[in-house]
């Protein structure tokens, strides 16, 4: 847990060193492009993009980026149905003789 409070709070320590103001706007933009791209990406995917909300929760966004890494996609659900597809054209109806 040391790696990811070291990887969290360098930059709440810089944001603290910057004026009032600015600190707010590199917040906004952060969280703006955060749920922003991140509801992009799970719209693409098929998924709901009120799923991006889980992003704003510290050390559940890593957990979650890292399921849906390895959670399937749709085209690997349309390569298997593809394969599944050409198996059955390849396959004869008729078995012939014997």
């Amino acid at each position: 847990m040391s790696l990811l409070a070291s990887l969290y709070s360098a930059p709440v320590e810089m944001l603290m060193h910057l004026p009032g103001w600015l600190g707010s706007v590199v917040f906004g933009v952060q969280i703006s492009l955060k749920i922003g791209l991140g509801g992009w990406v799970l719209a693409r995917t098929g998924r709901s993009p009120l799923w991006v909300l889980l992003l704003l929760v510290p050390y559940l966004d890593l957990a979650m980026l890292w399921l849906f890494a390895y959670a399937e996609w749709p085209a690997e659900r349309l390569a298997r149905a593809a394969a599944a597809g050409a198996a059955d054209i390849g396959a004869p109806d008729d078995p012939g003789p014997g």
